[in-house]
Protein backbone atom coordinates (compact mmCIF):
# COMPACT_ATOMS: atom_id res chain seq x y z
CA UNK A 1 0.00 0.00 0.00
CA UNK A 2 2.90 2.37 0.71
CA UNK A 3 4.34 1.64 -2.72
CA UNK A 4 1.02 2.57 -4.32
CA UNK A 5 0.84 5.81 -2.33
CA UNK A 6 4.43 6.67 -3.24
CA UNK A 7 3.88 5.98 -6.93
CA UNK A 8 0.73 8.10 -6.90
CA UNK A 9 2.55 10.98 -5.24
CA UNK A 10 5.45 10.85 -7.69
CA UNK A 11 3.17 10.67 -10.75
CA UNK A 12 0.96 13.51 -9.54
CA UNK A 13 3.90 15.77 -8.70
CA UNK A 14 5.48 15.15 -12.12
CA UNK A 15 2.13 15.75 -13.83
CA UNK A 16 1.61 18.98 -11.88
CA UNK A 17 5.10 20.25 -12.70
CA UNK A 18 4.63 19.50 -16.40
CA UNK A 19 1.29 21.27 -16.34
CA UNK A 20 2.88 24.35 -14.75
CA UNK A 21 5.88 24.41 -17.11
CA UNK A 22 4.20 23.63 -20.44
CA UNK A 23 0.80 25.24 -19.99
CA UNK A 24 1.99 28.10 -17.77
CA UNK A 25 -0.50 27.11 -15.08
CA UNK A 26 -0.87 28.76 -11.74
CA UNK A 27 0.79 27.27 -8.68
CA UNK A 28 -2.02 26.38 -6.30
CA UNK A 29 -0.74 24.28 -3.43
CA UNK A 30 -3.92 23.72 -1.39
CA UNK A 31 -6.11 22.32 -4.22
CA UNK A 32 -3.15 20.21 -5.38
CA UNK A 33 -2.68 18.69 -1.92
CA UNK A 34 -6.41 17.96 -1.69
CA UNK A 35 -6.41 16.21 -5.07
CA UNK A 36 -3.29 14.19 -4.24
CA UNK A 37 -4.72 13.00 -0.91
CA UNK A 38 -7.99 11.91 -2.54
CA UNK A 39 -6.20 10.10 -5.38
CA UNK A 40 -3.79 8.40 -3.00
CA UNK A 41 -6.63 7.07 -0.86
CA UNK A 42 -8.58 5.97 -3.94
CA UNK A 43 -5.61 4.15 -5.51
CA UNK A 44 -4.74 2.48 -2.21
CA UNK A 45 -8.31 1.22 -1.83
CA UNK A 46 -8.29 -0.12 -5.39
CA UNK A 47 -5.08 -2.04 -4.73
CA UNK A 48 -6.42 -3.44 -1.45
CA UNK A 49 -9.54 -4.68 -3.25
CA UNK A 50 -7.82 -5.97 -6.41
CA UNK A 51 -4.60 -7.45 -4.94
CA UNK A 52 -6.06 -10.90 -4.13
CA UNK A 53 -7.36 -11.21 -7.69
CA UNK A 54 -3.99 -10.18 -9.16
CA UNK A 55 -2.16 -12.60 -6.85
CA UNK A 56 -4.49 -15.49 -7.71
CA UNK A 57 -4.08 -14.86 -11.45
CA UNK A 58 -0.30 -14.76 -11.06
CA UNK A 59 -0.29 -18.06 -9.17
CA UNK A 60 -2.38 -19.71 -11.90
CA UNK A 61 -0.08 -18.40 -14.65
CA UNK A 62 3.01 -19.51 -12.75
CA UNK A 63 1.55 -23.00 -12.36
CA UNK A 64 0.76 -23.18 -16.09
CA UNK A 65 4.26 -22.14 -17.19
CA UNK A 66 6.27 -24.14 -14.66
CA UNK A 67 4.32 -27.39 -14.95
CA UNK A 68 6.23 -30.21 -16.63
CA UNK A 69 4.07 -31.61 -19.41
CA UNK A 70 5.33 -34.81 -21.00
CA UNK A 71 3.72 -35.91 -24.20
CA UNK A 72 4.07 -39.71 -24.07
CA UNK A 73 2.60 -40.36 -27.51
CA UNK A 74 5.86 -39.28 -29.16
CA UNK A 75 7.99 -41.85 -27.32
Amino acid sequence: MLMTAGATLICEIISYLIQIIIFKGLIEILPFIKIVVIETIYNSMLIIIMYPLIEKTGNILEKVFTEKNVLTKYY
